[in-house]
Parts: structure tokens; sequence; C-alpha cells
């Protein structure tokens, strides 16, 4: 039989136990939200949005300031992806636009576009770029927009134009058009 002080021993060692998970559970949250908040401001001082709803948006999207160079490369990866598959000749002028955008091979941003290229993204990555591109055509003159809109148009044209079409006929497809349509819209705004 067990002693009073062993019993009481024993209750006070459960009970430590059952604080002390509670504790790490309580500071892997608190760690977590902090970590969010880090990730936020970094990103609000990389893109200069400071809409919350928006910055959560772009985190959940994948991004974060050494990757939100890839988020101005969604057009581009949805013409690809507007037939259901990407070419490999609709890659080459995606990777060349990234580039250009001094995305280099081994970072994050690369990475995030590669998983786009690879499989292909949902509807919300669609809605969160609308977002965005709307918060940053918002700080722009009318004349950057303009330019950032051709920019874009003609990018996403090019990708269209890269596959398909026999003997230069048909190259853009309905669906890319349709895309390419909803592109245009989305940057008139």
């Amino acid at each position: 039989m067990m002693s009073k002080d062993a019993f009481s021993e024993r209750g006070q060692a459960l009970e430590d136990e059952f604080f002390r998970r509670v504790d790490k559970r309580l500071l892997a949250e608190l760690k977590a939200k902090d970590a969010l908040q880090s990730d936020r401001k970094q990103l609000q001082e990389a893109t200069g949005i400071t809409n919350p709803d928006l910055l959560d948006e772009l985190l959940a999207a994948g991004a974060s300031a050494e990757s939100i160079a890839a988020i101005s490369l969604v057009p581009l990866v949805l013409v690809a992806w507007a037939d259901g598959n990407v070419a490999p000749e609709e890659r080459s002028p995606i990777i060349e636009a990234a580039k250009e955008k001094g995305i280099t091979s081994d970072s994050p941003a690369a990475a995030l576009l590669e998983q786009w290229l690879s499989v292909k993204p949902s509807r919300k990555l669609i809605t969160t770029w609308q977002h965005y591109i709307a918060a940053v055509m918002d700080q722009m003159s009318v004349e950057t927009q303009a330019a950032l809109r051709s920019d874009l148009i003609g990018r996403a044209q090019a990708v269209a134009n890269a596959a398909g079409g026999v003997l230069g006929f048909g190259k853009v497809s309905a669906d890319e058009k349709r895309v390419l349509n909803e592109l245009e819209q989305t940057l008139a705004r």
C-alpha cells in the first residue's frame, strides 16, 4: 500500500507533468505567433503593403519577404496552366522573367515558382495575387501602372505564344485567351 507521502508525491508529479505540457504548448503557440508577426513585418517592409489581411493572405500563399518577387510571376504561371498543363516551351519565358527580376535558382522565390509550375495553383492564389496587385497599383502613379500593365500583359502573351498551334496558327488557345482577358480586366481596375 502507498504511504500518504508517496501518494502526495505521485499526485504532485502528475500535476507538474500536466502543467509542463500546458506550458510547452503555450510556449509553442507564443513562438508561432511571434514568428507570424515577424514574417508579417518583414513582408510589409518588402512590399510596402500595410493591410494585415492582405499580408496574411500572402503569407498563407507561401510568400515571404524573400519570395515576394515570385508573386509578380503569378499571371505568367496562370497562363501556362490555362490549358491544364505547363509545356516546356511555356516554362522558358517564365524562368527568363524570373531571372530578369533577380530570382536566382537557389532562392526561396525560385522554389515557390517551381512549386507553382509543378502543381497547378489553387484559385486562392489567383485571388491573393489580385488583392496584391490592386494594393501595389494603388501606390503607383498612372504612368507606372500603365508600364506595369504593359509589361505583365506582354510577358503573359509571350507565355501563351510559346507553345501550341500548327504552322504558327492557333498558338493561343481559347483557355489562354480567357486567362489573358481576366488578367487585363484585373489590371484595368
